[in-house]
């Protein structure tokens, strides 16, 4: 029940430490980069993107990039593991307003991301699937559903479907909530695993044949194969020379860094993960996450330059990317499509191709699972109406905020598809985790010495060279922020081709956090509360 004569809407939030180490490593993963949705979408963008490009190079220079971010964000979780991660740290240290603004940048993001993986489920999982089916079972009925699935009713209703899924899930509580996210990760990585043993013992002859025979009907070429090869070739694209390393690999790696930098998405689950106080616990997730990232990363671009050759896959992506209207495949060149034409087996070639649909829910799950705490954690402190910090007593599950985010992500996703401005605003949402770090990075810095009391007491206490490590980590976030802004203006591919556009985008964040903080503080002073005393203490567990 509201007490309006607390400073919090009431003493305990109601959620129980149900996330357990493999939850919350699972939820940071997917949230930062599903494997097998990574390989296939992503990754193989860049390669057309930037002809030429290491890879390898690429990956490793991002883990070495994202390790200051993730100290930082462990140090700050485990000194005040509460629900709403950034939101009470940047509170307490700095402002409310500015942890208001940064808060709303992460849930932004958050959201945006959800409605990108629910809109793409047809096109990039239910599509290539469907084909690989048909080409194995001679199918054209279902050759052609699969080249249908990126039409705008497909995109829109299996979106709509994976968006009220995803609604019970969370509806149903964190604990059933993991569960879901568990065994749709479990099923999509047994076929990503399944794809790379496959590879990994299948031999180039048959991806060629195999290949060949799926392609022929579109291309009208006996040796698809070579055809590819030479209409890229056509298109500009020059095989067997040297990339320069500006050019091709660093931008790369600001397209890795794109999502690898929200390998630190746990902190969101800090009000509900076991052992959440200590900082090796908080780090071990982070780590685990980015390493199993990296490593899968990695690895399917090695086994598909492997079974493929470097030059097909250079040149199909580039095809896709660069020339689009020379490429007659009716599905993109995503990896569970590669992985589905090196064996002709049925059984096997189908699980592959259908566990590919797996990967779209555990993505969403950190998308929609922290805008739905960040609601909950205002509301707790009165920034929004009290009636979104209740509860379900049976679910501990905080059923009003899910049901305004995920009415929210539904929004978001139907004008995304009848859009061609979305993926602008995907990029947008990157610029709004540089402005979430950047925040929590000047936080970090300042901590040890504006709260003094509290950091000598916290996990986040340890020095090196004498300085706090939790400032010297700030201080290098906001470097590598500094660097992938760099990277986003100076390569427009990535997906930024107006600065203009971002600073209006960055002021109109502020701007908007700045009102959500300020509007509530004059309508609780007329009420005769005064939010700002909660922010003198931390929130209840």
């Amino acid at each position: 029940m509201d007490d309006k004569s607390s400073i919090f809407v009431r003493k305990s939030t109601g959620f129980v430490r149900e996330a357990s180490f493999l939850d919350a490593a699972v939820f940071t993963a997917c949230f930062s980069a599903p494997v097998g949705a990574t390989i296939a979408f992503g990754i193989l963008w860049a390669l057309g993107a930037f002809p030429g490009t290491n890879m390898i190079l690429a990956t490793i220079l991002s883990v070495a990039l994202d390790l200051p971010i993730l100290i930082m964000m462990a140090l700050m979780a485990s000194s005040m593991p509460r629900t709403g991660g950034d939101y009470v740290w940047v509170s307490r240290i700095m402002s409310p307003p500015i942890a208001v603004v940064s808060n709303f940048a992460a849930a932004l993001s958050a959201l945006i991301g959800a409605a990108y993986w629910a809109r793409i489920w047809s096109s990039m999982g239910i599509g290539p699937a469907m084909t690989i089916l048909g080409n194995l079972l001679k199918s054209d009925a279902l050759i052609r559903i699969g080249a249908s699935a990126g039409t705008t009713v497909w995109t829109y209703f299996a979106g709509i479907f994976l968006i009220l899924v995803m609604t019970l899930a969370l509806a149903s509580g964190t604990k059933r909530m993991f569960k879901v996210q568990n065994w749709f990760f479990g099923i999509a990585m047994a076929g990503t695993l399944l794809a790379f043993a496959v590879m990994a013992f299948g031999s180039r002859s048959s991806f060629v044949t195999n290949f060949n025979q799926f392609a022929q009907p579109f291309t009208k070429l006996g040796d698809s194969y070579a055809g590819i090869m030479e209409a890229a070739k056509g298109a500009g694209l020059a095989l067997g020379t040297k990339a320069n390393f500006w050019v091709t690999t660093l931008p790369t790696v600001g397209c890795i860094m794109t999502f690898m930098m929200w390998n630190f998405w746990s902190v969101y689950l800090a009000g509900e993960m076991k052992g959440a106080g200590n900082r090796s616990r908080q780090l071990s997730v982070m780590i685990t996450a980015l390493i199993w990232d990296a490593g899968f990363i990695i690895l399917g671009v090695l086994l598909l330059y492997s079974i493929a050759g470097q030059d097909f896959v250079r040149s199909i992506n580039y095809l896709s990317t660069a020339a689009p209207t020379k490429y007659l495949l009716p599905v993109a060149p995503y990896f569970n499509l590669f992985a589905g034409m090196v064996t002709k087996n049925p059984l096997v070639s189908s699980l592959i191709g259908i566990s590919f649909v797996f990967w779209n829910l555990p993505a969403m799950v950190g998308n929609c699972f922290m805008p739905v705490r960040t609601v909950f954690a205002w509301a707790f402190d009165r920034v929004l109406p009290e009636k979104l910090s209740e509860v379900n007593e049976r679910t501990h599950s905080p059923v009003p905020a899910i049901i305004l985010v995920m009415a929210i992500v539904a929004l978001i996703m139907t004008w995304s598809t009848f859009s061609s401005s979305f993926f602008t605003l995907l990029s947008m949402g990157v610029m709004c985790g540089v402005i979430v770090i950047a925040i929590v990075g000047v936080a970090a810095i300042i901590f040890p010495f504006k709260r003094s009391e509290m950091y000598r007491s916290s996990p986040a206490n340890v020095q090196f060279l004498g300085m706090p490590l939790v400032s010297i980590m700030g201080v290098l976030s906001i470097g590598v922020m500094a660097l992938l802004v760099y990277l986003l203006m100076r390569f427009p591919s990535l997906g930024i081709t107006s600065p203009r556009l971002v600073v209006l985008f960055i002021v109109s964040v502020i701007a908007v956090g700045l009102a959500i903080y300020y509007i509530a503080r004059v309508v609780q002073r007329k009420r005769g509360i005064d939010i700002d005393l909660a922010y003198r203490e931390l929130p209840p567990e």
